[in-house]
């Protein structure tokens, strides 16, 4: 057993990562490159840092314990590249850094992300000039039930009927709509001192690349640098009107028409953070039928393109199909058999947009016990939804 100058405190959320292979590991997984700018928040006794500082970084670590925060500016006192701050992290701006790499305290996985999104520390774009953060991944280690949120579904089947999931949340808000989130491994207790009584997973969050309607409007509503705690019908109508959800103008003899009301008055007037679980879902749910609406009915100098006669008119006269149609037979001739496929299709198109909002491959497995002492490669199988049985309610414990 590793000796400790004091021991770590349970109650105060302190479990000190003891196993060096997964410490290496959480570093590895970071990725970092030479001469980026690395946050660790809980340095403890700098069994994590020791390894952040091997590179040419230059790393901060935010420490809120008084006495660990004297020991860790004692023990870097002669590293130039360290800087120890005595401070608690969800007061902390983190969009000036290049990495998060963090055993971060679980009861704080909440509050933490939401800093993270309300301050525009997740909304990094590398193709964007004036991007105001240059924040490019997150790495934790986060308990199991965290993670569980991080990548819940909106709803859950049961049957043959869905119902909604009250574990869908902020978290699930902020992880779906802003970020990628990547299951490295699973990590068993004995790797910590103490134990946690959890089963704790690695995990890397980087800023979405690609995001779809629904992600960007989210993404609005969640980011409040200016801690104005704006409503959700006033960010949205704020998009609409600087074209950042549709172009609304965008050929004067093309306009959509589209519905300023995104989701019912009783949710729309509030913030997003004064929302229940269950009305950040529904507001999702809102956005979705709204995105699909205004995609899949719009009008082009007062004709409805939903008009198979009017598509039929307008290929007469000019020989080009509607993009916005989908057409049953690419070799059919179109002068003898004009055969434009109804909207429905169309509509489910765009519900195959917003299938990950719904898949349960991960969330599943994340609700069994025993994933710690799986193989890596079995852990990654499940987590994709490539094996399918149950797994054992209890394991024997092994020792690391």
């Amino acid at each position: 057993m590793e000796e400790f100058v004091k021991n770590p405190n349970p109650t105060k959320d302190q479990h000190f990562m003891v196993d060096q292979n997964m410490l290496k590991r959480i570093y590895d997984s970071a990725n970092i490159q030479p001469y980026e700018t690395i946050c660790e928040i809980g340095g403890g006794e700098g069994a994590l840092t020791d390894y952040l500082i091997s590179g040419n970084n230059f790393v901060t670590v935010i420490e809120k314990d008084t006495y660990y925060a004297n020991y860790l500016k004692e023990k870097y006192k002669d590293r130039s590249n360290v800087t120890v701050i005595e401070g608690d992290a969800l007061e902390f701006d983190f969009s000036t850094y290049d990495r998060i790499v963090a055993n971060l305290p679980y009861t704080i996985t909440e509050p933490f992300l939401i800093n993270l999104a309300q301050s525009g520390a997740l909304g990094y774009d590398k193709n964007e000039r004036n991007s105001t953060s240059i924040l490019k991944s997150i790495t934790l280690v986060l308990g199991q039930n965290s993670v569980r949120k991080m990548v819940a579904p909106i709803q859950i089947t049961d049957g043959k009927s869905r119902c909604q999931n009250s574990e869908f949340g902020l978290i699930g808000a902020i992880c779906h709509s802003m970020v990628d989130v990547d299951i490295e491994c699973a990590i068993p207790s004995e790797a910590f001192y103490p134990e946690p009584a959890v089963t704790s997973f690695l995990v890397n969050l980087t800023p979405k690349k690609k995001k779809t309607t629904v992600d960007r409007i989210m993404s609005s509503f969640l980011t409040d640098k200016r801690g104005l705690a704006p409503s959700i019908n006033r960010v949205y109508n704020m998009m609409l009107h600087q074209g950042k959800v549709y172009k609304l103008n965008k050929h004067k003899s093309q306009s959509i028409s589209v519905n300023t009301d995104c989701t019912s008055k009783v949710i729309g007037d509030k913030n997003i953070y004064d929302l229940t679980n269950g009305q950040i879902s529904t507001l999702i749910q809102d956005l979705i039928r709204n995105d699909q609406k205004n995609k899949s009915r719009t009008s082009r100098s007062g004709r409805d393109l939903d008009d198979p006669m009017y598509q039929y008119r307008r290929y007469k006269e000019t020989g080009r199909l509607d993009s916005d149609f989908d057409y049953e037979d690419e070799e059919f001739d179109l002068d003898e058999n004009f055969m434009p496929v109804r909207k429905n299709h169309v509509k489910e198109k765009y519900q195959r947009t917003y299938d990950y909002l719904y898949d349960m491959t991960r969330y599943d497995a994340l609700l069994h016990r025993g994933l710690e002492y799986l193989e890596e490669s079995e852990l990654k199988d499940r987590l994709t939804g490539k094996v399918v049985e149950e797994l054992p309610d209890v394991k024997v414990k092994r020792v690391i």
